[in-house]
């Protein structure tokens, strides 16, 4: 059984269209093809649920100990060197 297909116009800034025309083009598809895969992909990023429960970072969060009280807000600092964020009392 063939999926119902809607038609639409869609208005692309010139540049872009001529980069879809031209990946199309290398890929031997057509723009819509292409059109339709990215908005598949972009809509299913927000299908992807997270699973903190079994997220090895955060089953990793106490395991190691430190003498250091702004790591949370200096952590950049203490592993690039970049500088340092001003630690207000009470954050």
């Amino acid at each position: 059984m063939a999926v119902a297909e809607k038609r639409t116009q869609v208005y692309f800034p010139e540049d872009l269209y001529n980069r879809l025309k031209i990946q199309a083009e290398r890929e031997g598809r057509s723009v819509a093809a292409i059109i339709r895969e990215a908005s598949e992909e972009y809509l299913g990023r927000e299908e992807k649920k997270i699973d903190w429960e079994n997220d090895p970072l955060l089953k990793a969060a106490g395991f190691c100990k430190s003498d250091v009280d702004d790591l949370s807000i200096n952590h950049d600092h203490y592993l690039y060197g970049m500088p340092r964020h001003e630690v207000r009392e009470g954050s």
